[in-house]
């Protein structure tokens, strides 16, 4: 049978406190502790499953109850941190992400939109004396994870992270209700999104009010919301009368180092953009390195604007213009879609047709000027290679 909180406490020799900090991913929580406590639990989920006869109540404290949602983010990809020190930000290796890294201080900077988002799920959820259990998946598919999902009591699944096929699958086998979070092209399941497409507008606009006509995009459209703010900015631009030109398009892997190398040979063409529409604040931080090795200012000679606001927006030299996306509302936002799901609006046409998309805001920093009146061609790059990506100001 499962055990309580009280029971995993005596049985790994600490406090029911500690206990639960672990299982909700809070900090202050040992490495090896928390690893520890996450077996103990895990092996009397597995007994639980096994059990010939089924439960018909459950104590006070126990880990699967009717009042607990499961938050998973989904990263298939390794994590690519970056680190912050006195004089610079640098990206370190990649590393595959795990709970307890994803989670550490080690990875605030890459993970902090996953961070806000679920501190406004955890703020509706804790109102309502809710509990979560929060945890990083590099498959959703694998039965032994999906098993218990199939005939899950808790209140319901909260989903963000990378969208994949994996995400269909694993929930359509849920048997409790599951929001997504920033994960479209889902069929059946209700979302809560960014508003991609007024975002993108908003930056091209103001891309387009400092004089520049000569602008490339930097994302993989692969991603459904890259693709959205891709099909945006060639709507506007196609609006404003301008050629969408595909050799200044980047639509390779995400990785701040690929991205680096990937948008360099565009930099340093002949004839080049002056300003980069970027699909993410990721990639932005990869066109400064590439804009860096072909010896161009920013925004003097480059402008660059982002989308979504990470904490590392504005230590980037120069600050970087950017798209705000509340991340702790969009958390808000979904937690309260469960919590009405799960009060039994279960219609599954009301399923589908729930989609809430949440506003951004531009904020405007030192990335972005007016378009340079000098020739591209005189300020090409002869600069040197140096192991900073992004020197802080």
């Amino acid at each position: 049978m499962s055990l309580t909180v009280q029971e995993i406490a005596r049985r790994v020799g600490c406090s029911p406190s500690t206990v639960s900090r672990a299982l909700n991913g809070t900090a202050g929580v040992d490495t090896k502790l928390r690893r520890r406590i996450l077996v103990a639990a895990r092996a009397s989920e597995r007994d639980a499953e096994c059990s010939p006869a089924p439960r018909r109540g459950r104590p006070r404290g126990s880990l699967r109850r009717a009042n607990t949602v499961q938050v998973i983010v989904f990263r298939r990809e390794a994590v690519e941190p970056l680190i912050l020190s006195a004089s610079n930000l640098s990206v370190a290796p990649l590393t595959e992400a795990t709970t307890n890294l994803f989670f550490s201080s080690r990875f605030r900077l890459v993970t902090d939109f996953y961070r806000h988002v679920i501190n406004g799920i955890v703020s509706v959820l804790a109102a309502e004396g809710m509990k979560t259990v929060q945890q990083v998946r590099n498959s959703l598919t694998e039965e032994a994870f999906l098993q218990p999902f199939r005939v899950s009591r808790d209140c319901g699944v909260l989903l963000l992270g990378e969208p994949d096929g994996q995400v269909q699958t694993f929930a359509d086998a849920c048997a409790c209700p599951v929001v997504l979070l920033d994960i479209l092209g889902v069929g059946g399941h209700p979302v809560v999104a960014i508003d991609n497409m007024g975002g993108t507008a908003a930056a091209l606009r103001h891309l387009l009010s400092l004089g520049h006509r000569d602008i490339g995009f930097v994302g993989n459209p692969e991603n459904p919301s890259f693709r959205e703010r891709y099909f945006a900015f060639c709507g506007g631009m196609t609006e404003a009368g301008l050629p969408v030109r595909s050799d200044w398009h980047y639509a390779g892997s995400g990785h701040i180092r690929d991205i680096a190398d990937g948008v360099q040979p565009i930099l340093r063409s002949r004839k080049r953009p002056t300003a980069m529409l970027c699909a993410c604040d990721h990639y932005a931080i990869g066109v400064f390195e590439a804009a860096r090795m072909a010896g161009l200012r920013i925004p003097q000679e480059l402008s660059v604007i982002g989308f979504d606001d990470i904490d590392a927006a504005p230590l980037t030299a120069p600050p970087l213009t950017t798209l705000h996306v509340q991340k702790i509302e969009l958390g808000a936002c979904a937690a309260f879609l469960l919590l009405s799901l799960s009060g039994g609006a279960r219609n599954r046409e009301i399923w589908r047709s729930s989609e809430i998309r949440c506003r951004t805001e531009q904020v405007v920093r030192e990335s972005t000027g007016p378009a340079p009146y000098t020739s591209p061609a005189a300020v090409r790059g002869r600069r040197s290679a140096h192991r900073r990506v992004v020197p802080m100001k």
